[in-house]
């Protein structure tokens, strides 16, 4: 089987993980695999023309993030190598997998996939196949969703050997290559926006601090990485395993090795000894998931946020001497122009050196998605928009009974202008951030967008 991660020509460029767990799956089943990256390898179509002969089936990954590329993709394999068979995965197609069916795949793995995409390739009969969607003379078919897999311990880790590594580079980083690292699936929480719960159900499952810290030497030592990103959904939810985890990495600080959250951990959990043990361990930066100092927004989320607690654990990991970005929505169900408002005031009032602030995404599958149905409107004509325009143009992608898109987007630029318009704010993220020479001038190029454009730092 051959697999493709789309290019995604704008945004972040990253390697997918998801699809070298299923290649590592396959390895260890003894068929082949090959994994072809355009983001990372010009002379990705050589290599394709070169493995598609030996290979029945084409595996491509998609999200809202990189749906438009990835059905480019799927429209290329189907006109130059027509006699291949495509199978789609990832959050998007679990969703939307009669929309692809047929004419962007023949198939589509819904949900967790390890176990599914070795039936595909061992040539199981499509209606034998639990999580797989498939097309019965023009009949879209799904025999239902396969269990999670429930020890995650016994997943074959990620085959980067098949990636390119020393290519995996990221402007707003410590030290590269930088190579992500997961140590739970899922979380527990039924936040309304989240399109993590469309693979996981609204579950956690952890993988052993053994298994974990055999990966941590693997990507460090046999793979050169020089920094590690814990992608994990609820990374700190269980002191405990996090101090643990911390203490078996301090043994390995002299590798030099950076770590950073860039996912968002829950805001309300967290003390000045953990993120202490965090700091000693190696990391430098934690990404945090305010969203909303509103606790009646915050409740109509399903956060299930203390935000009485919220100041308090980002003033420990200040103290503890980590970079701290906080993540902030604007434009959910409930706002109205006045939440916003107090929203950005209650972001520059926290002790955070960065914030990040997000026209709110109604992602396909999840529960805003229908209330924005239900109560408001969407904004784009179809869902290969929907990211685009929301992440990287900061543009609305619906309006509420409460704000219009005008008034959303002058939110938007308000909030980054506002909050990096202070010059103790600025200093203290030069200083705190500036790793390298070469970081200044990517500083300086995301001022220009905030003062121009009032665009994300």
């Amino acid at each position: 089987m051959i697999f493709i991660n789309p290019d995604c020509f704008q945004g972040y460029r990253f390697p997918s993980i998801g699809l070298l767990y299923m290649a590592a799956a396959l390895e260890r089943n003894g068929m082949p695999v090959e994994y072809i990256d355009p983001n990372y390898d010009p002379a990705w179509r050589r290599r394709l023309d070169d493995a598609a002969p030996r290979h029945e089936w084409i595996g491509i990954t998609a999200n809202i993030l990189s749906l438009k590329p990835a059905l480019e993709l799927s429209a290329l394999v189907r006109a130059e190598y027509p006699g291949k068979k495509i199978i789609m995965g990832g959050p998007y197609p679990s969703i939307k997998y009669a929309d692809l069916i047929p004419e962007h795949a023949d198939a589509v793995a819904v949900g967790e996939s390890e176990e599914t995409i070795i039936d595909v390739a061992n040539g199981r009969p499509s209606g034998e196949i639990k999580g797989v969607a498939w097309s019965d003379g023009g009949t879209v078919i799904f025999n239902g969703r396969r269990d999670l897999i429930k020890d995650i311990d016994t997943i074959a880790p990620p085959a980067w050997r098949l990636g390119h590594v020393k290519k995996y580079r990221l402007e707003h980083t410590k030290r590269n290559p930088v190579l992500p690292l997961l140590t739970s699936r899922g979380c527990p929480f039924k936040c309304i926006f989240c399109a993590s719960r469309v693979i996981f159900e609204s579950r956690i499952r952890y993988r052993s601090i053994d298994r974990v810290i055999e990966e941590f030497d693997e990507l460090t030592v046999e793979h050169g990485a020089r920094e590690v990103h814990i992608w994990d959904d609820n990374f700190t939810l269980r002191r405990d395993r996090v101090m643990e985890f911390c203490e078996r990495l301090a043994t390995r600080r002299k590798r030099g090795v950076s770590l950073m959250i860039p996912s968002g951990i829950k805001p309300d959990i967290g003390d000045y000894e953990m993120f202490r043990a965090m700091r000693r361990a190696g990391f430098y930066s934690v990404c945090i998931a305010v969203e909303s100092g509103d606790r009646e927004i915050m409740k109509s989320l399903g956060k299930k946020v203390d935000v009485g607690k919220v100041r308090g654990v980002i003033s420990a990991a200040r103290r503890a001497g980590l970079l701290l970005n906080g993540f902030f929505m604007l434009g959910l169900p409930d706002d109205t122009e006045e939440t916003m408002r107090r929203n950005i005031e209650h972001a520059c009032s926290l002790p955070l050196h960065q914030a990040l602030f997000f026209v709110t995404i109604p992602f396909p599958g999840t529960e805003l998605y229908d209330i924005v149905k239900e109560k408001g409107k969407l904004l784009y004509d179809n869902e290969v928009e929907l990211y685009e325009r929301g992440y990287f143009q900061g543009r609305a992608t619906c309006e509420m009974p409460g704000f219009d898109a005008g008034t959303l987007e002058k939110m938007y630029r308000l909030a980054n202008r506002r909050f990096y318009f202070r010059p103790a704010v600025l200093a203290a993220l030069f200083f705190k951030k500036l790793h390298s020479p070469l970081q200044l001038f990517f500083m300086m190029r995301k001022w220009f967008r905030v003062v121009m454009r009032g665009r994300q730092f």
